[in-house]
């Protein structure tokens, strides 16, 4: 690559179309290439943590007249070699050069950024497609605002000379969802999160309000309500929390939904729009506590609420909020006496049987009583007739 480079200086030394162009160049921004920036900004994660990162894509064509004379008198001679020789110089110029300047910005402070190394692809016409991403081109240290710690002028260096590293056209696309706080410069058009500026030496100033603080504002801004009710045969607590103002962006959403799963044990949750308000509805499993006291059956439902609500209602025996925001829930019922019953009606019919069996054992004793001997069978009254007879004869002897 030296080899290369001093072959170019001599060419630049001895042809005076190089000398001309600066001449008649008001500024010190470099001359060599038309260059046009794509950064797509997304949250991806990384060994299971977030982070914000920006792939680049870079498109270069050469419009330095001496240098492409060079590579077209190189290519006549040996197309490979130009070729290797084309991509080693636009490797050292457009990306080696941003990657020093990014470097330079994160020195003395304790951020970190990896920097992947480049894909090149050449386009032909000596033009080139450069490719590659950062990590961390996001980032808060307050918790208030993300970042973009890059933004600043860029510098372009060519054998020990630095220029303005300028380019025609910058185009970034923006994470979606999240509350912007400042673009500067203004971009010369944006539109669903995507900024376009023209002919520009920098990187620009991003910066955009955290999501937490997003919906923090948000929740110190707007009214909001829960209605709730605990039914102890199921066990289940179900909410209906009414916010009275539609969030703007989908991540506060995110954050009150997922809110409500950090402080409640949470089964089922969902959100809907309504006349204007936003509704989260949802079923919850509480702590309970069981008791029976003075004949009365009492269950306690605790759950802790996400946050202060300006009106509570339960819907289902009593409430009382502690100091923690914990809310607990008292049904109380009568001990149930459905049991007794059955056992009295068994117990009466039993009686009744008992009564019964009692009267018909005693009947055959009573009907013996009441009725004359002859009644009770014929065979008897015989017997006594002839006992008579006998006595009378004995008597007589």
């Amino acid at each position: 690559m030296r080899r290369i480079i001093a072959i170019i200086v001599a060419l630049l030394l001895l042809t005076p179309v190089f000398g001309v162009a600066s001449a008649a160049s008001s500024d010190n921004s470099q001359r060599f290439f038309d260059v046009n920036f794509f950064i797509r900004v997304q949250q991806v994660p990384i060994n299971s943590t977030p982070v914000w990162l920006a792939t680049f894509s870079i498109y270069a064509h050469l419009k330095d007249p001496t240098f492409r004379a060079y590579f077209n008198g190189l290519a006549a001679q040996n197309r490979t070699k130009a070729d290797e020789e084309f991509r080693n110089f636009v490797r050292q110029l457009i990306y080696d050069n941003l990657k020093e300047d990014f470097n330079k910005r994160l020195e003395g402070t304790n951020l970190t950024s990896i920097i992947s190394p480049p894909q090149i692809r050449l386009l032909g016409n000596w033009s080139a497609q450069v490719n590659f991403a950062l990590t961390n081109f996001l980032v808060s240290t307050d918790g208030k605002f993300l970042r973009c710690p890059f933004s600043g002028h860029l510098n372009f260096v060519f054998q020990g000379h630095v220029y303005d590293y300028r380019w025609n056209r910058m185009t970034i696309v923006l994470p979606s969802g999240y509350e912007l706080y400042e673009l500067a410069p203004k971009p010369e058009d944006y539109s669903k999160n995507v900024a376009i500026w023209e002919n520009g030496t920098y990187i620009p100033l991003i910066e955009f309000y955290t999501p937490i603080y997003t919906f923090m504002r948000y929740i110190n801004s707007t009214k909001r309500s829960i209605s709730l009710s605990y039914d102890p045969a199921q066990g289940y607590v179900q909410f209906n929390a009414t916010f009275y103002r539609l969030p703007k962006y989908p991540t506060t959403v995110d954050y009150l939904v997922r809110s409500f799963r950090q402080s409640m044990e949470i089964i089922s949750i969902d959100t809907l729009e309504k006349n204007g308000t936003l509704v989260v509805v949802g079923v919850a499993r509480p702590k309970v506590v069981h008791y029976t006291k003075n004949g009365k059956e009492i269950w306690q439902a605790l759950l802790k609420l996400p946050g202060r609500f300006d009106n509570v209602t339960v819907t289902t025996g009593t409430y009382q909020i502690a100091p923690d925001g914990t809310l607990i829930i008292t049904v109380t019922r009568r001990k149930s006496t459905g049991w007794l019953y059955p056992s009295l009606v068994i117990g009466a019919v039993v009686a009744v049987a008992v009564l019964i069996f009692a009267r018909r054992s005693r009947e055959p004793e009573e009907s013996g009583e009441d009725k004359p001997s002859g009644e009770v069978g014929e065979p008897g009254g015989e017997e006594t007739g002839n006992a008579e007879p006998e006595n009378s004869n004995e008597g007589a002897g």
